[in-house]
């Protein structure tokens, strides 16, 4: 895994959240991550922030971005994940760095995004907000290896 010491200039609070990414992803992909996701403990539905009881399949989620805006969150350790449907060709989901301060909160969430990258055996990568060519730390599902991306001054 990945030091946090070696991370923590990444996790400081500047306003912005990070991004989890999987691009390009495919219905297929969100078919395979949907009910994982929809496992996780005290997991929560919502559409345009009214809670409702999860769809059974992804593309019932998805039918409903046109008209409203279905998000899914959960808790990994300390840090809430929101899952948004924003398109079947990308997942997405976002955190709080501020949740991230610790060896053992980023441990659990490296361990949340081996397990999306596992399922779906596609890169997974964790950036700054809308930054998706800029990755801070990525995983490559194929080789098992988490790699920390020194930023460019």
């Amino acid at each position: 895994m990945i030091s946090w010491h070696k991370c923590q200039k990444d996790f400081l609070w500047d306003g912005s959240l990070r991004d989890i990414y999987i691009t390009p992803a495919t219905l297929h992909d969100w078919r395979v991550l949907y009910p994982l996701l929809l496992d996780f403990p005290e997991v929560e539905y919502s559409v345009d922030g009214v809670i409702q009881t999860p769809p059974t399949s992804v593309a019932q989620a998805f039918a409903f971005r046109p008209s409203g805006s279905p998000m899914l969150r959960f808790r990994i350790g300390r840090t809430l994940v929101v899952f948004h449907f924003f398109s079947e060709e990308e997942v997405e989901c976002d955190i709080d760095p501020r949740e991230i301060s610790s060896q053992a909160d980023l441990d659990s969430l490296l361990g949340f995004v081996r397990q999306i990258g596992d399922a779906t055996q596609q890169r997974v990568i964790i950036t700054r907000e809308n930054v998706r060519d800029e990755p801070l730390i990525s995983y490559e599902p194929n080789t098992g290896v988490f790699q920390y991306h020194e930023a460019v001054a």
